[in-house]
């Protein structure tokens, strides 16, 4: 037979003050009742009247002592359901003391213990309940307990041997079915209490959740922030720096046209402050869009030429070659991480490497995807480490685009190539 695991006795968990007040009235119902039938079984099964002997007489009263003994241990069922049970049964099969101490103890069992223990104590339960039944069936006259008087005849009837069987299976199949009950209803509630436990836990991780989603859309926030503050407002003050480095060099030099670097200048510085009053509006505003929100529409490809013409109006010597078909359809995501890309290259060539050649290279076409690739000369001694916050913000770019991102010295030159994907429009 199958066992499965015990349903936890109800003792083992705190019941309300009024079930505890209910349950002892039941309790003491359950002694008095198989005490009194203990105690009348004894008393006809064994002898009495005035030559009654010593050991007849010693006899019923072990037995009286066993009977109330059964029915005190009713007070431990909830406890000891399976000791309660096999001792009530076992003393209710051996002696004339009655069985019904066992059939109390029996649902307990059933509730409590694994089925082939519940197995076990139902035989043993039957077995007791038989023998006090066959014992009852085999006497005569008097000492039959399941008899009655006719009042009018005076004549005694008896139970038949099928009403013996019949009223044993009844209780029997009474103690079982209450036991079953009592053990859906435990095992019934011990759902719902795990249900509602793990309702109560899936609660919690589902606000802990919202609470990570909306910590990492801030940190995404702060990032996107962060790379668009540095791409853009950094872009034009390097500018305003290049112009003051031309400025200071030729500024004695009679050709040298002081207004209009200082109109480069102050344009440049003008942009950049203009760039740092959208984003500083922006984070005022609500919208679905984080790039928009904190950006401002993207740039398109055809922006690059802008950009450039820019970078070489302000003295940067930069070798363009640039090949875009389809650029008018491109992603916006797509064109602003190219724009940033490109603008973010110049800005390090012409902060870190002033006065050398920049090479920009873009190539650009649906379903080929764009290639860029911006080099200058080196000057200074570049570091081994991951780069500043520009390389970083450009990585950061092209990973989010499912691209590749490469910086480093090669050949004498610092070279920065991306790859970004760019899917071929598909027509129905």
């Amino acid at each position: 037979m199958s066992t499965s695991s015990p349903v936890p006795p109800a003792e083992g968990r705190a019941a309300p003050w009024w079930r505890r007040w209910a349950d002892t009235p039941g309790t003491a119902v359950a002694v008095l009742a198989a005490g009194f039938l203990g105690l009348t079984e004894v008393a006809f099964s064994v002898p009495s009247g005035p030559d009654l002997s010593v050991g007849y007489a010693f006899l019923g009263l072990l037995l009286m002592l066993v009977a109330l003994a059964a029915a005190a241990a009713l007070v431990r069922r909830r406890r000891y359901p399976v000791a309660v049970c096999l001792g009530t049964a076992v003393a209710g099969a051996l002696m004339p003391v009655g069985a019904l101490a066992a059939l109390i103890a029996l649902p307990w069992v059933l509730a409590t213990a694994t089925l082939r223990i519940a197995a076990w104590c139902t035989a043993a339960v039957g077995a007791a309940v038989a023998a006090s039944l066959v014992r009852d069936w085999r006497r005569e006259g008097d000492a039959v307990m399941w008899a009655t008087t006719d009042a009018a005849t005076g004549e005694r009837m008896y139970l038949t041997g099928g009403g013996y069987v019949a009223m044993g299976a009844a209780v029997l199949a009474v103690a079982v079915v209450v036991g079953l009950v009592r053990r859906f209803g435990d095992a019934a509630r011990t759902a719902r209490r795990a249900a509602a436990e793990s309702e109560q836990q899936a609660a919690t991780l589902r606000t802990q959740a919202a609470e990570l989603r909306t910590e990492l859309t801030r940190q995404e926030e702060r990032e996107l922030i962060a790379r668009e503050m540095h791409d853009t407002v950094a872009h034009h003050l390097s500018l305003v720096s290049l112009h003051a480095a031309a400025l200071e060099v030729t500024a004695d030099d009679p050709g040298t046209d002081v207004t209009g670097s200082a109109r480069s200048m102050r344009s440049s510085a003008h942009r950049a402050l203009e760039e740092m009053r959208v984003l500083i509006a922006s984070l005022r505003t609500a919208g679905d869009d984080s790039a928009d929100r904190y950006a401002g529409p993207a740039p398109r490809l055809v922006d690059l030429v802008a950009l450039i013409d820019e970078a070489r109006s302000a003295g940067a010597d930069i070798g363009a070659t640039v090949f875009v078909d389809g650029g008018d359809d491109a992603p916006p995501a797509l064109t602003r991480a190219v724009y940033r890309v490109v603008q973010e290259s110049l800005t390090n060539a012409v902060k870190h490497a002033p006065g050398t050649r920049v090479e920009v290279d873009l190539r650009a076409r649906p379903g080929d995807g764009v290639d860029v690739t911006v080099a200058n000369g080196l000057v200074n001694d570049v570091p081994d480490g991951p780069g500043g916050a520009g390389l970083i913000g450009m990585r950061e770019r092209a990973v989010a685009l499912g691209g590749r991102f490469e910086a480093g010295p090669r050949d004498g030159r610092f070279v920065v190539r991306v790859h970004l994907p760019w899917p071929a429009a598909t027509h129905p």
